[in-house]
């Protein structure tokens, strides 16, 4: 039996003339200690799949259990025993510690009073230890960078010991190394807690080097799920994503930008796959070059040497940069 079943759910929003319907008739699983990573186009209904997940939002038709309980029946407390939330926008109270925010998390087993025990304090002391936070404990919440702030609130969710966390566009905010950091604690958190881990987010590929699967959602179209590697080898990405102005490069697991290649030039390289050629390459094309056989201005890539040789009608400069290299064909083609 799966661990989290969605058994033909419609998903969607009210709407001032009715509702929305979303997505409709899913049936979808997702096993104990997996990370999964819903991704697709803005509009695909990634949040709102997240939020009826979290009963944040009523389903329009369909059925959810968690490990043989239905998520829809039980009690709200109960269900904060089950799953925890960590959505984009977060507002916390300017004087919450981060000690006192990541308590909040113990709330559905404090009781009336909120009295934390020794071991809500242990629980606690381990989410910060598991989040990297240790020394944070009596900062302000607003003392720190979005990329702690992040793990705090990841904290908070792990504090409240639930089997699934759910997070909707963790990294939206984030520059480029809280980015992956981020996505790499989950992807730690998932293999060491065991927990089912959902995150929403549009950073597809570093998405598909972490996550255990991929919900690729189509607008109204449903939902593909399978490793990331399998759905690349399927070509399912060239199909989603496809667009005139970019391409999935099955090779690398990366979009590449289709450039107006309006000029021509040749090369020789002596090792096509050198790190010298590929980037030699990724320059041309992106000053609109098409690599031809024969050209009026030729581009050696001498890695021996480390160097560049441009040649053109019998003459020809060494360079000792793809910058320098650029900056003489352009001088050659404008003669």
């Amino acid at each position: 039996m799966p661990f989290l079943q969605l058994s033909h759910v419609s998903i969607g929003y009210p709407t001032s003339g009715g509702t929305k319907i979303v997505q409709s008739d899913l049936t979808l699983t997702a096993g104990e200690g997996e990370l999964i990573a819903l991704i697709g186009k803005n509009g695909c209904g990634k949040s709102t799949l997240l939020r009826s997940i979290a009963c944040l939002q009523p389903l329009l038709q369909g059925s959810m259990q968690l490990n043989g309980e239905n998520l829809r029946e039980i009690s709200p407390k109960r269900r904060a025993r089950l799953l925890s939330v960590v959505l984009t926008e977060q507002q916390p109270v300017a004087s919450f510690t981060v000690q006192e925010l990541i308590a909040i998390g113990r709330d559905p087993y404090t009781g009336w009073l909120g009295s934390l025990t020794r071991e809500d304090d242990r629980i606690i002391k381990e989410a910060m230890e598991m989040t990297y936070l240790e020394g944070f404990a009596q900062r302000n919440i607003h003392e720190l960078s979005d990329g702690e702030r992040q793990r705090v609130f990841i904290a908070r969710a792990l504090a409240q010991d639930t089997r699934v966390i759910l997070l909707d566009e963790p990294t939206s905010h984030l520059d480029l190394p809280n980015r992956i950091n981020i996505l790499l604690l989950l992807q730690k958190l998932a293999r060491e807690t065991g927990k089912t881990i959902f995150l929403s987010t549009h950073e597809l590929e570093t998405a598909m080097q972490v996550a255990d699967k991929l919900w690729l959602m189509e607008k109204e179209k449903g939902v593909t799920v399978g490793v990331p590697e399998d759905l690349v080898l399927k070509g399912i990405f060239d199909r989603v994503f496809h667009h005139p102005s970019y391409e999935f490069d099955k090779e690398y697991g990366s979009f590449v930008v289709q450039k107006m290649l309006d000029k021509s030039i040749a090369t020789r390289v002596q090792h096509p796959a050198s790190l010298m050629a590929r980037w030699t390459t990724k320059a041309l094309t992106r000053r609109g070059f098409r690599i031809i056989p024969e050209a009026s201005v030729e581009l050696f890539v001498d890695e021996a040497e480390r160097r560049w040789v441009v040649s053109h009608e019998g003459g020809s400069v060494i360079t000792y940069s793809i910058g320098e290299a650029l900056q003489q064909i352009h001088a050659f083609m404008n003669k």
